[in-house]
């Protein structure tokens, strides 16, 4: 069985086999319940399977798993191709070109934050009948109730999700401890984390290619720091942008001013330049406080190795109390799918198959979709503090955790009015934050007159 990413292929090694089997021996793999189990005899269907992933070599090791099973065991003739490691941004327009154009794509990776896109212009299959005739294992009610309903458009089903996903930070110890600042807490304030970043900087070496910390940018992964501030992107009933709220217009403010007015946050073409990423910058002690997912933390277990000692904090409190990021992804069948039967039980086996869910918590330091699994997804303690990870991610998760509001033109108002204009703050273009979000208000709400509110 072959995984395709571009030209080259990619296997399930026997390294990462034997690891389900360790991972069997330690009685983390739970009894098979899925209904595939139920199906003996393997089917003849011969041809090509193909699907498409915005996921990295790291994060799809625990998916080769999953995939070498189900098609070996009950599809050997069918040849599984996965196109992967696409970025975030490149990966949206190739899989809406991919579908748009006919071409075969069996299954597809998606995000909460597109899935009402993709599901009103008819781009993925509702999953209702595949639902109602085999559901999966206790659905819909042992499966975290915000990402069922991320993935519900218009009263139907477009994706099973596969995790639940919230937001942190990754602390390097070393370089913390150098500037003399202590590991932030749930109650540091966005202030703290300003004269926490000012103090690392400081401290740096070389101050001028070295940074206190890390915040996220894009559209989906701000609207938290909005709600901290006070301020919001949208609202519904109906649709309204806050883009001109003046609470929202701070919290842009104030990542305007940590790049480019304080310089403790790296541009995107700071690092670029440099041949690093968040990531390497944080291994290399270049970066102390980064803001990540808690999908994120054996990746960062790798890069950093024995480079750095690091552990895991909350994000800040808001002037109205703590928001705290909460999304996740799924799985979905394109409309152009080949082989819709199968994608079903493919999507349903990897995504919610007891035998599967330790291997894909473990593997990927993963909440998955179903919430009685949780424990799996702590990480070894080798690397960070497990209960440290926990109450990050899981507890202030659960108590804190919001889900951006999304929108059946989402996609179109990302790239086409959000990245369009806030791209030049981020990039130093220009210096007014208010008019930015301003400009972002007003295309916003002409968006939402043209879809009917």
């Amino acid at each position: 069985m072959s995984i395709l990413r571009g030209s080259a292929t990619r296997s399930a090694t026997r390294r990462q086999l034997i690891q389900v089997g360790a991972m069997a021996a330690a009685g983390l793999m739970l009894p098979a319940r899925a209904a595939l189990a139920q199906t003996p005899v393997a089917s003849d269907v011969s041809g090509t399977f193909k699907a498409m992933s915005w996921e990295s070599e790291a994060e799809m090791r625990k998916w080769f798993l999953h995939t070498e099973k189900f098609f070996s065991t009950w599809y050997p003739n069918l040849k599984p191709e996965i196109e992967y490691g696409i970025t975030w941004a490149d990966y949206w327009t190739k899989l809406q070109t991919t579908i748009a154009g006919g071409a075969q794509m069996d299954m597809c990776w998606m995000h909460d934050s597109r899935a009402q896109s993709y599901a009103n212009l008819g781009m993925i299959q509702s999953l209702d009948d595949y639902i109602a005739a085999s559901p999966p294992p206790d659905w819909p009610d042992a499966y975290f109730t915000s990402q069922v309903d991320a993935f519900r458009y218009q009263g139907s089903q477009y994706a099973i999700p596969y995790d639940w996903a919230t937001g942190g930070f990754y602390i390097n110890l070393d370089v913390l401890d150098k500037a003399g600042v202590e590991v932030p807490t749930a109650e540091w304030t966005f202030d703290q984390l300003l004269e926490a970043g000012q103090k690392i900087k400081a401290s740096m070496a070389n101050p001028d290619d070295a940074w206190g910390f890390y915040l996220p940018t894009q559209s989906h992964q701000v609207d938290w720091i909005a709600k901290n501030f006070g301020g919001q992107l949208f609202t519904a009933d109906p649709l309204t942008s806050h883009f001109d709220d003046p609470n929202t217009i701070a919290a842009f403010q104030y990542l305007y001013d940590a790049i480019w007015t304080h310089k403790v946050m790296p541009p995107p073409a700071s690092m670029e330049g440099m041949g690093l990423n968040q990531q390497t910058a944080f291994a290399s002690s270049l970066l102390g406080i980064m803001y990540s997912l808690n999908d994120e933390a054996f990746v960062f277990g790798e890069i950093v190795g024995d480079k750095a000692k690091w552990t895991v904090a909350p994000t800040p409190t808001g002037v109205n109390g703590r928001v705290q990021f909460a999304g996740g992804s799924g799985f979905s069948i394109p409309s152009t799918a080949k082989y819709p039967d199968i994608s079903y039980e493919y999507l349903k086996f990897m995504a919610t198959d007891p035998a599967n869910l330790p291997i894909t918590a473990k593997m990927g330091s993963m909440f998955v979709s179903r919430k009685d699994a949780w424990q799996n997804a702590m990480p070894d303690p080798s690397q960070v503090d497990p209960e440290a990870y926990k109450q990050v991610f899981f507890t202030l998760g659960e108590k804190d955790g919001q889900v951006p509001l999304y929108f059946p033109g989402y996609q179109q108002w990302d790239s086409s009015i959000y990245v369009k204009n806030m791209d030049r703050l981020w990039a130093g273009a220009t210096d007014d934050v208010a008019g930015v979000c301003q400009q972002v208000h007003a295309e916003t709400q002409k968006l939402f007159e043209s879809m009917g509110g």
